[in-house]
């Protein structure tokens, strides 16, 4: 028979699996020659300021979502998939579509490439797209960062020697949805499907070959409360960093279409984060980097219900002081920010009450 904890997930999972199913259902025929998104925005790049292209390419999606584990409880990415595999040429020409953004702008630039999957899995970006995409963005001289996503399962020492000798002395980040260092967080209210010994053995092998990894950090996972979510966060940001990342990008929950998340919020059992818990994680992250790694947050669908939101007055004022502090480090932007609403937050802090409530 199964522990109380195997019992746990296996629920969790179904209803995973039920929502993600709803996803894959509704995911249209794409043009596949097309990204899903890209877009450019001020962004740090390793101490400096500069211009970031974010490239969203269009992939069959996440191997984890594609699975019988149905994915993570907070994610719908699966639905800016195609419903089929595009080709090499056609990774190619998404990847060329999107480049042109960056036509005459000045160094330093960087380039993220996002699949909403894993940019480093064989199954869902073909090796020779790959390594046509490492290979433009090598010859581009103004390209002084690069960064990719995936999953620990594909950082492999073969690749990482590949993409190091191929992008030469470029900052090269590999994003990694570590989400919370709380195995059981991660186990049981994410979904993940990998441990903490597959991350730090992932940030060993990045190291090998002078890659740094981007830890995603997830802020309020569902089943815990906003002050279980504050210091799980805090937690993780303080294990990340004493694991050797390079970056700590905070991503405070959003609820998205089809997923758990989106169910457990419809049914009033789960609230997106407070504004004044993210700046809370940044305050702690700051401290605990001591300018030797980046901090950064750019919250989705911040200010609106379903993403991290304070009471309507101060939203803007706040995403603008976090949005200020990814690009300058100043952690002194949050100094004067302040709201009647931050009592509520308080009260919120202390006297929460939910069903399942996880410490570390």
């Amino acid at each position: 028979m199964n522990s109380p904890l195997e019992q746990i997930h296996d629920a969790i999972r179904h209803a995973t699996v039920h929502a993600r199913g709803q996803s894959i259902n509704r995911r249209k025929a794409r043009d596949p020659t097309r990204p899903a998104a890209a877009w450019v925005a001020p962004g740090r790049i390793g101490q400096d300021q500069g211009k970031a292209l974010s490239i969203v390419l269009s992939t069959i999606g996440c191997a984890h979502a594609r699975s019988d584990e149905g994915g993570c409880t907070m994610c719908s990415y699966l639905l800016d998939g195609s419903s089929t595999s595009p080709s090499s040429e056609d990774f190619y020409n998404q990847f060329q579509t999107a480049m042109a953004k960056l036509d005459g702008l000045p160094a330093p630039l960087s380039v993220k490439i996002y699949t909403s999957g894993s940019f480093l899995d064989e199954s869902e970006i073909p090796i020779e797209a790959r390594n046509k995409i490492l290979g433009d963005l090598s010859s581009d001289t103004r390209i002084r960062e690069v960064v990719l996503e995936s999953r620990p399962e594909y950082i492999e020492e073969s690749t990482m020697m590949h993409i190091r000798e191929t992008l030469g002395d470029r900052i090269v980040e590999l994003g990694i949805g570590l989400e919370s260092s709380n195995d059981t967080v991660r186990f049981l209210c994410i979904n993940k499907n990998f441990d903490l010994k597959s991350f730090k053995e992932s940030v060993q092998s990045a190291k090998n070959h002078d890659i740094g990894i981007r830890a995603y950090v997830l802020l309020k996972p569902p089943f815990l409360t906003e002050q279980s979510a504050l210091i799980d966060a805090q937690n993780t940001v303080t294990d990340a960093i004493f694991m050797g990342v390079t970056t700590i990008s905070l991503n405070p929950v959003n609820v998205q279409r089809n997923t758990l998340v989106e169910t457990l919020w419809e049914k009033g059992k789960f609230r997106p984060p407070w504004l004044w818990s993210v700046v809370e994680v940044l305050r702690h992250a700051h401290e605990s980097a001591k300018g030797k790694v980046n901090v950064v947050c750019d919250p989705v669908a911040a200010g609106k219900i379903r993403g991290t939101h304070n009471c309507g007055k101060c939203d803007s004022a706040v995403v603008e002081a976090i949005r200020a502090f990814s690009l300058t480090q100043d952690v002194h932007v949050f100094d004067n920010l302040d709201c009647d609403c931050k009592t509520l937050w308080k009260h919120t802090l202390e006297h929460e009450d939910i069903s399942l409530v996880i410490h570390k």
